[in-house]
C-alpha cells in the first residue's frame, strides 16, 4: 500500500506542479495561495466525515471495493479538464486542474490503512494527517513562488497538459493494486 500511495502522490505532485507552473508570474502567488487553501479544506472536510463516521468504520469504507470504483471515476473525471485544455488550447486554465483535490482523497486513504493496521488513536493521526497536507501545500508554494518569474517553453507547457491528464490515468491504473491488497 506504502508503494501504491507514494507512487500516486508523486505523480499528482508533478501534476500539480506543471499546472501551477503555467500561471503568468504576476498571477502564480495568487493561484498557489488558492491551491494551498483547497488542499486544506479538502484536508478539513475529509477528516470531519472521518470523525464523524468513526475513524475506524471510515477506514473500512474507504477500503472497499464500491469507494475504491469510485476513486477510479473520480481521476477518470478529473482527467477531463486536462483534456479540454489541450483540445482547446486554453492553457491559462490549466491551473484550475490542480484545484481537483486528488492527493488528499490519496493521503486519507494512506493514513486510514496506516493508523489503522497499527491500532493508532487520538492527536497523532490528525496531526500527522494535517501536517503531510499542510507540507504539501507548502512545498508547492515554495516551488512555484521561486520559479514564478521564468516562463516555461512551449514544449514543456504541452507536456505539461498531456501529464495532467495522464496522471490521472497513471494513478487509475494504481487503484486495482490497492484493491489486491484489501481482497
Amino acid at each position: 500500500m506504502l508503494v501504491v500511495a507514494a507512487f500516486a502522490l508523486v505523480a499528482l505532485w508533478f501534476r500539480d506542479y506543471m499546472s501551477l507552473r503555467m500561471s503568468p508570474g504576476r498571477k502564480a502567488t495568487r493561484r498557489v495561495l488558492a491551491y494551498g487553501a483547497a488542499v486544506l479544506m479538502t484536508a478539513l472536510l475529509l477528516w470531519m466525515a472521518a470523525e464523524k463516521i468513526g475513524i475506524e468504520d471510515f477506514a473500512r469504507q474507504i477500503q472497499s471495493p464500491r469507494s475504491l470504483f469510485l476513486l477510479i471515476a473520480f481521476h477518470v473525471a478529473a482527467s477531463v479538464p486536462s483534456i479540454w485544455v489541450k483540445r482547446t488550447q486554453s492553457y491559462n486554465w490549466m491551473w484550475a486542474t490542480a484545484l481537483i483535490p486528488a492527493p488528499i482523497v490519496w493521503l486519507l486513504l494512506l493514513k486510514t490503512t496506516l493508523f489503522s493496521e497499527h491500532g493508532l488513536t487520538g492527536v497523532a493521526p490528525e496531526l500527522s494527517f494535517f501536517g503531510i497536507a499542510l507540507f504539501w501545500a507548502l512545498s508547492m508554494f515554495a516551488i512555484v513562488f521561486r520559479a514564478r518569474h521564468s516562463e516555461m517553453p512551449l514544449d514543456d507547457i504541452d507536456f505539461a497538459v498531456s501529464f495532467g491528464s495522464l496522471s490521472h490515468w497513471l494513478v487509475m491504473c494504481a487503484v486495482p493494486l490497492t484493491l489486491s491488497v484489501f481482497a
